[in-house]
């Protein structure tokens, strides 16, 4: 359990920052000001899913498979972050030219253009190898040197309204500083060269994964959206009120996706070797994290007035509602931990990407109602449902695979 160890301790240093910067950031830049930061924020990690590519998914269980050193290991390895590197370039193109030709983004354009360093960030991110090399406490001690680094200039940048277009500037800059210092790091550690691979490799890796960015793409929409489609029925305030609910709910949110990450590579090796220890290990690592999930949710849920009080530095009635209800969505999501291991562990990429869509298409649709008649109250309980019937949805799913499948 190390690596849900350093994953937990990783998710801890952003949760710590979250309550240092949320509620300074609150209370300089206003209501409607925050909403706005975080909305930008939204799009940027929203484009961010393209830039991985699906590489978070299969990329440590590559990197897990080939000998260090190797000349394989090392195609791999810069082949993932040409792509990214790649990637995070031409989105950041295309929205810059949405901006500036296009007029769009109206009312954040500029904000979204500070923010675009955050992509080249996650291009940058070297979580693929480290967690594929079982060396995650070098991801946590980098998240640490950033996170640290962004507080501080936060402190000291953001002083009032006019300055909010620096905060998601200051969060990716810190981070591309120091994700390149650690990849100067890797490379001479593991004698990684930069030799550019060819065009065949390329094509055939972004062939080879769309299906797994197609998932990972819907599965953000799935998670993540609901503040994109707020925007179209509440005001700036409301919908800043709501942005601080979410803060929380959602860095809780990436508990099952830890767990996942943690335990995939073992559970791979037992599916291959020992497919009765494979189930009961997979049994026990679910139910304790049906445990946490529950555990969090009820905490969470009574804590909601002191939560929102510490991270907005006041006590926001709305917000407090709101992460009541959000606070159980990591348990609902746990329940769907064994679903992804199985499809991850038999490669079942039409699966996941089925699964994913059709639960997104349904959180679009209940998201929007929801937002329509009941603000953000509505959107809270559209999210939980979508991750219940996200549930049921890879269950059916896969129940209907042959027994060797």
């Amino acid at each position: 359990m190390a690596n849900f160890f350093h994953l937990g301790l990783n998710q801890g240093i952003n949760v710590a920052v979250a309550l240092i910067a949320t509620p300074y950031l609150f209370q300089t830049l206003g209501e409607a000001e925050y909403g706005l930061v975080n909305l930008a924020l939204s799009v940027v990690f929203l484009l961010a899913i393209a830039v991985n590519y699906g590489f978070n998914l299969n990329g440590p269980k590559e990197i897990a498979l080939l000998q260090v050193g190797s000349k394989e290991f090392n195609s791999l390895v810069v082949r993932i972050l040409i792509i990214r590197i790649a990637l995070s370039l031409l989105l950041s193109f295309f929205v810059l030219v949405g901006v500036k030709f296009l007029n769009l983004f109206q009312g954040y354009g500029l904000l979204l253009t500070f923010s675009l360093v955050i992509l080249l960030n996650e291009a940058l991110m070297p979580q693929f190898l480290l967690q594929g090399l079982d060396k995650l406490k070098w991801l946590s001690l980098a998240n640490f040197f950033s996170k640290l680094a962004y507080i501080l200039l936060v402190l000291i940048v953001i002083n009032g309204k006019e300055d909010s277009i620096w905060v998601n500037f200051l969060l990716g800059g810190s981070g591309v500083i120091v994700n390149l210092i650690l990849l100067i790091f890797l490379f001479r550690d593991l004698r990684l060269h930069l030799n550019l691979p060819f065009w065949a490799d390329l094509k055939k890796s972004l062939k080879d994964n769309f299906s797994f960015f197609s998932s990972t793409f819907a599965s953000y929409i799935l998670i993540n959206s609901g503040l994109i489609i707020l925007t179209n029925f509440v005001s700036d305030e409301n919908l800043g009120r709501y942005a601080v609910a979410q803060r929380i709910a959602f860095l809780l949110r990436m508990l099952p996706v830890f767990l996942t990450q943690s335990i995939l590579q073992k559970a791979a090796r037992m599916y291959q070797e020992d497919r009765k220890g494979y189930d009961s290990f997979l049994k026990r690592a679910s139910l304790n994290g049906i445990g946490i999930g529950v555990l969090i949710g009820i905490i969470f849920s009574l804590g909601a007035p002191y939560a929102i009080r510490i991270v907005s530095g006041e006590y926001i009635p709305m917000s407090s509602d709101i992460l009541r209800v959000l606070s159980f969505l990591p348990f609902i999501a746990m329940l769907n931990v064994p679903n992804m291991i199985k499809i991850l562990v038999t490669d079942q990429k039409k699966v996941l990407s089925r699964a994913i869509w059709l639960t997104t298409a349904v959180m679009i649709v209940l998201g929007s109602l929801g937002s329509y008649y009941l603000g953000g109250m509505g959107l809270a309980i559209a999210l939980l449902c979508s991750e219940f019937i996200n549930f049921l949805i890879h269950s059916y799913l896969l129940s209907r695979l042959p027994k060797n499948g």
